[in-house]
């Protein structure tokens, strides 16, 4: 099976990881992907309702697609059935870097507005959102970019 390649700009833009747009079935998944490298249910991978490839969950529910998400430290590892190519993203990026970068290309978010908040989560129209830890004395890690989603707004 030849591995999918997929862009993360992409995703920033339209809200699907290549091919895997929210509401498409397990089935479709499992075609491109094959077997998932891990399940929430190993002996049960064909009903699970998280599949891993690499890093990346996809969750199911009713046998479709409801969320992509990635919070490890490797954030952009599919495995070896999926290449992510992270283009400007990167683990602990700064959320100032991001917020020019998204700006510079004219794309409008939201979130991350609270200057006191520990961690935020800045959403794109499009359903793509990364996750920021922004206190390193909250407990919750080293500061920057730690996640990233996409999940239907609203």
């Amino acid at each position: 099976m030849t591995a999918t390649q997929v862009s993360i700009v992409e995703a920033i833009e339209r809200g699907s990881l290549g091919p895997f747009a929210l509401g498409v079935s397990r089935h479709i998944v499992g075609e491109v992907l094959g077997e998932p490298t891990d399940a929430t249910f190993a002996n049960r991978k064909r009903t699970s309702c998280i599949w891993r490839y690499g890093t990346v969950e996809f969750h199911f529910n009713h046998d479709l697609l409801t969320l992509i998400h990635c919070d490890a430290d490797a954030l952009f590892d599919g495995g070896p059935s999926l290449i992510i190519e992270p283009w400007k993203l990167r683990l602990k990026m700064p959320l100032d870097e991001l917020k020019s970068i998204l700006d510079a290309k004219d794309l409008y978010y939201t979130g991350c507005d609270d200057p006191y908040a520990p961690e935020c989560v800045l959403r794109l129209d499009s359903g793509f959102s990364v996750g920021f830890v922004l206190d390193p004395s909250a407990g919750l890690g080293s500061t920057g970019l730690t996640s990233w989603s996409i999940i239907k707004n609203g």
